[in-house]
């Protein structure tokens, strides 16, 4: 059951990315976080309100879910989001994806799991995928190598917040719960730095975007609930990598829907496949 929600989890995450780059042509990555954790947190509680024992909130292992939502969704849904907006989603999203490689960091230095061979090769190729990524030249996007940090930082937020997620769910195994306090968390903590950055300045929703934007918001629901519920059930190295192949798709419908926004070179293709290789080599490493 795992890889069944593994594999749910990453065909979800790849559609709303083509939906949210197709968004952010006429509005911010902010305002896309805001949409998809607000329309998520909204899903979630009201499904905990019907199927879950509100008893389980005063669990201690809620503040796991708590502390995760701070670092994802909260910190690395809106770094990936600018990433996508600063070079393209063809560059970003593979690397938001190398997230299992600090996730595997982590098990190693908090959880006393092994670091092997393996896992050091598949480092490396993921340093080269994305030393090929930010080589890339876009066809149509002017950008900055510099704005490769976004994605970077959104990969290290969400394998913190994937590390916090596993833990709390061992101790309160109700992955519909866990999803909707981490989102929940995530969503007010945006609304914090929306509040202090100025609505007017950051915010900005339109007939154009909001269609793209919400419908990725649905599909990003799905995919929340997908990985919460294979962490439930599965160990992280087996999940994230299976989820972090979400790329590959990606990739798929950039070439078919994303032609006027983006378009692929062979070496963005060539990248996302090396950096894809790697994490899943670093985090199947028995």
């Amino acid at each position: 059951m795992a890889e069944y929600f593994s594999f749910q989890a990453a065909l979800c995450f790849s559609i709303a990315h083509i939906l949210v780059r197709r968004g952010l042509v006429h509005s911010t990555a902010l305002t896309g976080s805001i949409i998809s954790l607000g329309t998520s947190a909204t899903i979630f509680w009201l499904l905990v309100a019907f199927f879950v024992p509100l008893s389980e909130l005063w669990s201690p292992a809620i503040g796991f879910f708590i502390a995760a939502g701070v670092f994802a969704p909260a910190i690395g849904q809106t770094l990936g989001y600018i990433g996508m907006e600063r070079i393209g989603v063809a560059r970003s999203s593979p690397i938001v994806n190398t997230s299992p490689i600090f996730s595997s960091i982590f098990a190693v230095l908090f959880l006393g799991e092994v670091w092997l061979l393996q896992n050091i090769a598949g480092t490396l190729l993921v340093i080269v995928g994305v030393i090929l990524l930010s080589l890339s030249r876009p066809a149509q996007i002017p950008w900055r190598k510099s704005d490769i940090i976004y994605p970077v930082l959104g990969a290290a937020a969400f394998g913190v917040s994937t590390t916090l997620r596993k833990t709390g769910l061992l101790a309160v195994p109700i992955p519909l719960l866990a999803a909707a306090v981490t989102v929940g968390t995530a969503f007010f903590v945006l609304l914090g730095v929306v509040k202090v950055r100025g609505p007017s300045r950051v915010l900005k929703l339109n007939r154009r975007s909001g269609g793209w934007l919400f419908g990725a918001a649905l599909f990003n629901t799905g995919a929340i609930l997908s990985f919460f519920s294979a962490l439930n059930v599965g160990k992280i190295v087996r999940v994230d990598p299976l989820v972090a192949c979400n790329p590959l798709l990606t990739i798929l419908w950039t070439s078919i829907f994303l032609r006027q926004i983006e378009k692929l070179s062979g070496r963005v293709i060539f990248g996302a496949l090396v950096t894809v290789a790697g994490t899943v080599l670093v985090v199947t490493a028995k």
